[in-house]
């Protein structure tokens, strides 16, 4: 049953291979090489070559597998270095970093030191490619937990299938098993959000197995032999793969559905086939992979994959006014030191210089760690809430000035006031987190009867507005119902249900007499044309049922996270308002947060924005709460500003989402 890689000996070409990988991550986590992520994939294929010819070849010694000497030698090799990345981040980010980057690294401690950590990101319902979600410092971590899940079952199954010494039958358990986890990958994505299928140990399990079949003994040596007798030609494939390889990580995204279609199965087969050829000893590009730089690069490469992420976390461009570059530098270089003292400090003493790693003691050694960091994490607690917003806060938000109210220029149904006269509403004084700018909405005051119902749809920022919203219009009298939900725009997006379907099911359900609707962000990443299309099917609608419509403008957001595409949305929103100026009134919402980003816009430690820079905290729901509600008022009849204040220290304030992720909304 020869022919695994006892015998080999150490292979520099290998450690090339993972510097490559650990560098494509690197660049893809310093937002400078898009498909770089991949990178995870190639290490994957390479650890599954490498740990199913090692049990082949412990099988063929002798007759078995030691699983506990196995299992101690990953512990001894993955765990040490593990635990010190965590306790020393957590301790790091407590005593240095926002509440908020803190206490999520806190809350994902406990679920990677047990090697869970990928099944704990899926359940916590975050994308993982969400551009505007606030990174965790162990989010990275997810992949060496598949790894870990993978070294437990798999020593168990080789050992079992050769028991009876049939190599044949471990051949068809891998095939098997590859395919079966391709096709839970493409049959489980929908197209949507891809995290489920990227993290998911059954769905990525052919990553690691696909390795696995290229250390098959029948595999292996056909490669051998062709390597040996076609070398020249064989030298041409592995470029042509490494050239591939390349390619993919300059194109790839992770919302590539192709990916996950097949792209990333054809990725880590090519991986695994190019580490094929670099063991079996292709000279020339082996040659190359076997650099000095890029092999020493390659021994480092665990230890750069832990050290980086955190690094990068703590080291952004928002705590460090500095030039993009200069931050790229810093946290490389912060990283490199980082990882080297890792390395000679922690992994290389504990793989093989200390006795008490080994034995019963290395076992004993393990349980006191693993005691040691949960000790930590009882240390320094999550909070129940990091909400930040408390009666205090609240309270000072009502002894702020109050918000003047902009009229439109055609005067409304209940307002006797003369057009573009500024006033002050009734409303308990609106909060100073509120742009002063006294830009004058210009709308048409439409005619109709006195709202009794009302409808508020969009996307999750409008979910985060309902809370206080739905409590404002309730005490006011309005029968007011949210239809907001996450993802949801004007245009169809794949993997979501039909915004317009969704919508006509709410309006036959309420029938509302308005409706109102934030323009989602979404729709501001579609084409123009694709936005008018989906205006024209909105006008269908409301003309139809003859619906009234308030349009509300999205909250600005930073220069590095908005679309070209929001200012065209806004264009065409304008538009579709003129065409339907007896039915559609458009509020422009700068009039609240102004046309500069802030988190904090009136600095007083309470953020108005969640740390994604897109999702509302209490303070910015309440803000355009204030904001909105005056405006309805002067622009439909039945409703008005609520006369009382006990709404605004309402339980809406604890509303869960203001708590997701924890420490979104946490104190500055």
């Amino acid at each position: 049953m020869s022919g695994g890689l006892a015998g080999r000996g150490y292979v520099p070409a290998l450690d090339g291979l993972r510097a490559l990988a650990v560098i494509g991550v690197l660049v893809f986590h310093d937002d400078r090489l898009g498909g770089g992520f991949l990178g995870v994939d190639l290490f994957f294929a390479v650890s599954g070559l490498l740990i199913t010819s090692l049990l082949i070849d412990e099988h063929d010694r002798s007759g078995t597998i030691d699983l506990i000497g196995f299992w101690g030698r990953r512990l001894r090799r993955l765990l040490p270095a593990a635990l010190m990345l965590l306790v020393a981040t957590v301790i790091v980010f407590r005593l240095f970093a926002d509440t908020g980057e803190w206490i999520v690294a806190r809350t994902d401690a406990p679920w990677a030191q047990f090697y869970v950590a990928n099944w704990h990101l899926i359940a916590s319902g975050n994308s993982y490619w969400d551009s505007f979600a606030a990174p965790s410092a162990f989010e990275h971590l997810w992949s060496l937990a598949i790894e870990e899940q993978f070294y437990l079952v798999w020593p168990v199954v080789v050992m079992v299938v050769l028991a009876r010494r049939q190599l044949r039958d471990l051949t068809v358990v891998v095939a098997v098993g590859t395919l079966l986890s391709i096709a839970a990958m493409v049959l489980i994505f929908d197209g949507g959000d891809p995290t489920r299928v990227y993290m998911g140990t059954d769905t990525r399990a052919f990553s690691l197995l696909v390795g696995a079949l290229f250390a098959l003994p029948a595999i292996r040596g056909q490669i051998d032999r062709f390597v040996g007798n076609r070398a020249r030609f064989a030298t041409v494939i592995a470029v042509s793969l490494l050239g591939g390889i390349g390619v993919m990580w300059v194109v790839a995204k992770g919302s590539s559905d192709w990916l996950f279609r097949g792209g990333l199965p054809a990725h880590s087969a090519m991986s695994a086939l190019l580490a094929a050829f670099v063991v079996s000893g292709l000279t020339h590009v082996s040659s190359v992979l076997s650099a000095r730089p890029l092999v020493a690069i390659g021994r480092l490469s665990y230890s750069l994959y832990l050290w980086h992420w955190p690094v990068f976390v703590f080291v952004n461009p928002d705590r460090f006014a500095l030039d993009r570059w200069l931050i790229t530098a810093i946290r490389f270089a912060v990283s490199l030191v980082l990882s080297v003292a890792s390395y000679r400090l922690v992994e290389k003493p504990v793989r093989f210089r200390a006795p008490w790693a080994h034995g019963s003691r290395g076992r004993a050694t393990f349980a006191v760690s693993m005691l040691v960091a949960v000790i930590v994490w009882v240390a320094i607690p999550v909070p129940a809430t990091t909400n930040a917003v408390n009666d205090a806060a609240l309270t000072a938000v009502l002894a702020s000035n109050p918000m003047p109210v902009t009229t439109p220029p055609i005067s409304p149904v209940t307002s006797t006031i003369p057009a573009s006269t500024t006033t002050t509403a009734p409303l308990p004084p609106a909060t100073s987190s509120t742009s002063t700018s006294t830009t004058t909405t210009t709308t048409i005051a439409p005619s109709g009867p006195p709202v009794e119902t009302l409808l508020w749809y969009g996307d999750s920022i409008a979910n985060d507005t309902w809370p206080p919203l739905g409590a404002a219009l309730t005490e006011a009298g309005v029968d007011a119902r949210s239809a907001a939900f996450g993802g949801v725009g004007l245009v169809a997006r794949e993997g979501f249900d039909d915004p317009f379907g969704v919508l006509t099911g709410h309006l036959d359900e309420v029938d509302p007499d308005l409706l109102v609707m934030q323009l989602s962000l979404w729709d501001g990443y579609e084409s123009s044309e694709n936005q008018v299309a989906a205006f024209d099917e909105l006008g269908q609608i409301i003309t139809e049922r003859n619906l009234r419509l308030a349009l509300v403008t999205i909250p600005v957001r930073s220069d590095d996270q908005a679309d070209p595409g929001e200012a065209v949305l806004v264009a065409n929103a304008e538009q579709f308002a003129a065409e339907h100026r007896n039915l559609v009134v458009l509020l422009d919402q700068t009039e609240v947060f102004g046309d500069t980003f802030r988190l904090d816009i009136d600095g007083d430690g309470n953020p108005e924005r969640k740390r994604d820079g897109v999702h509302l905290c209490p303070t910015g729901a309440l803000a355009i709460t204030f904001w909105l509600v005056k405006q309805l008022s002067v622009n439909y009849e039945g409703i008005a500003v609520p006369e009382s204040s006990e709404w605004i220290l309402g339980d809406w304030r604890n509303a869960e989402r203001y708590d997701d992720p924890p420490g979104a909304c946490a104190g500055l």
